[in-house]
Order: structure tokens, then C-alpha cells, then sequence
């Protein structure tokens, strides 16, 4: 199964480090949020650098975003290109129509990312495709990201 459940509670954080947006058929999305961070991904407990971009808050009762996972291998900039075979993850989480605080979280069942990260510069830009057919979902976004390290911003 990739269709999760998920309850969070209210947040009103908002921060916009750089620009993500895509295309969901012909309608381009900006993200109002975004995320660039480094953490500590569920076990094996290794390091990712995660990039997300919000087109909403959960305070609104209408939250949709897409996380790109990226394995970390080392302080040097890389220039690289994915598959989900090969290092990188690709997620969607979107609000539960008429439950208030509850998402659900999807993953690609294919997608692609080219990416030039600098760890050092606290800079990631690059594009990405994703094919989200399972599940009931026919979901196939299309975009772009230049992010700035959250720990970094101006």
C-alpha cells in the first residue's frame, strides 16, 4: 500500500525560501510554503535532504504538497539525475475532504528529478516529473524548485 493516513494540528507557519512550483495538467501551481532541510529519514536512519512545496496550510481545511527526498552523500555540490530505483523518494500529502486535520500521503509510482545541490552554498535547484497512478489517484505533476536552506535564509 501507498495511501497513508495522517492527523496534524493546526499550524499556521508559513515561509517561502526560493520558488517551487509545477503543472497539474495545464494549471501552474506556486508553492505558498516551501522546505529545505536535512534530517534523519525513517530507518535505516540515514540522512536526506528533504525539498517540499505547499500550495496551502492546514489551518485552511484544504493542504497539498509534494516532498522530494534526496539521500545525502556528501558536502560536495552534486549535479545528478534520479529515478525512484536510484536515491530519491517522491511523496504527495493533500487534506481528507470533510475531515478537518486529517491527509493523506501518497507515493509516486515513478518519477524522475534532476538536481544541483550545494550543501555548503545552502542552494538546490533543479526539475522534476512523477506519475501517481495507484490507488485511485491520476496524478501527473510537472515543475520546478530553486530553494534556499531553511537554516540559511536571509
Amino acid at each position: 500500500m501507498k495511501v497513508h493516513d495522517f492527523y496534524f494540528p493546526k499550524d499556521e507557519h508559513q515561509r517561502l525560501n526560493g520558488s517551487f512550483s509545477w503543472y497539474l495538467g495545464p494549471t501552474l501551481v506556486h508553492a505558498r510554503s516551501t522546505s529545505f532541510l536535512l534530517r534523519l529519514s525513517p530507518p535505516p536512519r540515514e540522512h536526506t535532504w528533504f525539498l517540499t512545496g505547499t500550495a496551502d496550510y492546514p489551518s485552511t481545511g484544504d493542504y497539498f504538497y509534494f516532498q522530494i527526498g534526496v539521500d545525502y552523500v556528501s558536502e560536495e555540490v552534486m549535479d545528478a539525475s534520479y529515478t525512484l530505483e536510484g536515491g530519491f523518494s517522491f511523496r504527495h500529502m493533500h487534506s481528507i475532504p470533510g475531515q478537518p486535520g486529517w491527509y493523506q500521503s501518497v507515493r509516486a509510482d515513478s518519477a524522475e528529478l534532476t538536481i544541483r545541490l550545494d550543501p555548503v552554498g545552502g542552494t538546490a535547484k533543479g526539475n522534476f516529473t512523477a506519475h501517481f497512478n495507484t490507488d485511485g489517484y491520476d496524478m501527473h505533476p510537472t515543475g520546478t524548485f530553486d530553494l534556499i536552506r531553511d537554516d540559511m535564509k536571509n
